[in-house]
Parts: structure tokens; sequence; C-alpha cells
């Protein structure tokens, strides 16, 4: 079976275009959800440096998010309801619309593979890494770069402050990108995902409060929320790329669990 490399990442959790001006004039009308996908996405192919060789077709794009951009839906609904459907905002619209930042990320950066977003309560970027995966098994694509955003949204902390009783959740953005590849070079490999994501009570999904996250590296701490297992996982991967070669990271929260394992290529 094809060994599937991790030939890149990146972890976004500020949004800063300082010297890329040449992606800037395609996002002015683009928000924060978007924003932080296409800057994750070009960090990534940029420390990859594939670009230089490979066909834009040759690149897929997987995009991962528990909400997607909601802040947008519900501005959107805002216009809907104060200015009526004649005057509600078109761009706000196309913006509200889940695979909104797979479009932008393949049209900026230049992907013309497949293209797909997962959604899902649980763990949405690991969903979107074990598709990308068997992407490159399967011999569909060459590269896929895959992605995890998530963004705060105000109703949704309220919702979590009513439904847990306090509301201690901190505003969370950021995105993580992988570049996965099938080709035949030394390197991290991405062995195994296995997802078992439950039905559980909306009030664990909101606080997220309960996640354990543990590795065979040493992990830092993150603030509960649908974003800590977006890091937390890039952050094993990266350290057991730069240290041991191989190793693994897993979560159990109320609503399931999941493990990656990772190894050396052969």
């Amino acid at each position: 079976m094809t060994e599937v490399r991790i030939l890149a990442s990146s972890q976004v959790t500020t949004i800063d275009f300082d010297g890329l001006d040449h992606l800037l004039r395609g996002l002015r009308r683009s928000d924060p959800f978007i924003q932080l996908a296409v800057l994750a996405g070009h960090h990534a192919l940029q420390q990859s440096g594939i670009m230089a060789s490979c066909q834009p077709e040759d690149v897929g794009v997987c995009v991962g998010s528990t909400t997607g951009p909601l802040k947008t839906n519900f501005d959107f609904l805002d216009t809907l309801f104060d200015d009526g459907e004649g005057q509600a905002s078109p761009t706000l619209f196309s913006h509200s619309v889940h695979n909104a930042a797979a479009g932008y990320v393949s049209r900026l950066l230049n992907l013309q593979g497949m293209s797909q977003t997962v959604t899902t309560n649980g763990w949405p970027f690991l969903a979107a890494l074990s598709d990308a995966r068997w992407s490159v098994v399967s011999g569909m694509l060459p590269y896929c770069l895959v992605l995890g955003i998530e963004e705060s949204c105000p109703v949704l902390d309220e919702a979590a402050g009513r439904l847990v009783g306090k509301n201690d959740r901190l505003p969370q953005m950021g995105a993580v990108a992988w570049l996965l590849s099938a080709n035949e070079q030394p390197g991290l490999t991405l062995a195994e995902i296995t997802i078992d994501e439950q039905y559980n009570d909306e009030v664990y999904l909101l606080s997220r409060d309960r996640e354990v996250f543990s590795a065979s590296v040493e992990l830092p701490s993150y603030s509960s929320g649908s974003l800590a297992s977006c890091l937390s996982l890039t952050t094993a991967m990266e350290r057991i790329k730069s240290g041991i070669g191989q190793g693994n990271w897993q979560v159990k929260a109320p609503f399931g669990s999941a493990r990656c394992e990772f190894g050396k290529a052969s």
C-alpha cells in the first residue's frame, strides 16, 4: 500500500498578510474564516516548495470545520431580516456556504485537484485528513492540502454559556494545514487514522471541556474549544516529525475518541 507522507504543515491563529499583497486583492471581500484558510494553506505550500515542480491539478483540497463560517451565516440572516430579500447581501450569502473557503484556497493558490469540505460536530479535521489520506493512497491525487478551520461566533458562545450555566469559553479562531503526498522521499508518514464519534448531549459539543489529548510526545495545554484538537494534533505531529520520527496522538471525549498513528517512511 502507498505510504502517505506529511510534507509540510502550518498553524495560524492570527491574520497577518504582511508581504503577501498578491493574495490580498482576491480576499478584499472575504471574511476571517476564508482568510485563515488561505493563509494556512499558503504557508504549508510555501514550506513544501512543491508548486515549482507539480501541476495545479495534482493538488486537491480537503477542509474540515465543526460549524463552518457560522458568524457569516448569522450576518447574512441579519441583512435578510433587517433589509428584506431584495436587499440581502449576496456577498455574505456566497461566503456563508461551507465550502466557500475551499473555493478561495483553490482559486488563490491555484490548486485544481478535487475539493471537498467536511462538517461534523466532533473532529472534522480528522475526518478531512482521513478522506485526503485515502485520496492519496488510492492514486486519485499525488498531493492533498488538508485544512482545519474554526472561528469564534458570539451566538454559539452565548448558547454555550446558557447550556453550561456559565460562559468561560475563550473566543477562538485559527486554522491548521497539512500537505499530504505519495511521493517516495524520507519523512513522517500518516500511517493510520481511527475515529469513533458518538451522539452526545450538545452541552459537551459546545463546551468541549472534557476533551483529553495525549501523545507519544509532550503536549502543551489548550483552552477548550473546537480548535484545540486541530492545534494539539498538529503540534504532536510536528514534534514527532522533528524528534523521534514515529508515534501517536489520541483524544478522548464524552462524544467519542480518535487516534492518529505516525511512522517513518520506508
